[in-house]
């Protein structure tokens, strides 16, 4: 993989007008990549996608009885309601959860960990979170992750504006 630095040095010397933001979108990309890179080799480790990895990730993070609708593991991963359900039927079929017909809304099912799938999510988000987590404190001091802790979040409620 071509050091990020060398990529933004090229952009530069092509470029006379101003890359500042280019340059910061370039390096978040950057490292939403590696950490991706990360999380990807466990999840195919697990013989999961990253649709499957995170629709177990949003319902065991969301506590006892790690059930939610479709809909929000939709908001919580930002995907598309056709693509979750070929994602569910994909992980009902490997037994990684079930499925129920909500008391509120006959419209929906509920989606909830099954024994297997919570056993599953949990290895997988310990290696993913240590791998993480190693990168992180590799590269950044305590303070620094704090300060772009901050940054991001400010970053990202700007954007809702």
């Amino acid at each position: 993989m071509k050091n990020i630095e060398d990529i933004l040095e090229q952009m530069r010397s092509c470029w006379e007008g101003d890359l500042a933001a280019a340059e910061t979108v370039k390096r978040l990309f950057r490292a939403r990549e590696l950490f991706f890179s990360n999380a990807k080799s466990v999840m195919e480790q697990f013989d999961l996608s990253l649709g499957e990895f995170d629709a177990l990730a949003s319902l065991r993070l969301q506590g006892e009885p790690y059930e939610q609708t479709p809909s929000n593991i939709c908001q919580a991963n930002l995907v598309s309601s056709g693509g979750l359900t070929k994602v569910l039927n994909s992980l009902e079929k490997k037994g990684l959860i079930s499925r129920r017909q909500c008391a509120d809304d006959q419209r929906s099912r509920l989606v909830k960990l099954t024994t297997k799938g919570k056993s599953l999510i949990n290895e997988a988000l310990k290696i993913v979170l240590a791998k993480h987590e190693k990168h992180l404190s590799n590269a950044l001091s305590t303070d620094e992750r704090e300060t772009l802790n901050r940054l991001l979040m400010k970053l990202n409620q700007n954007a809702l504006r």
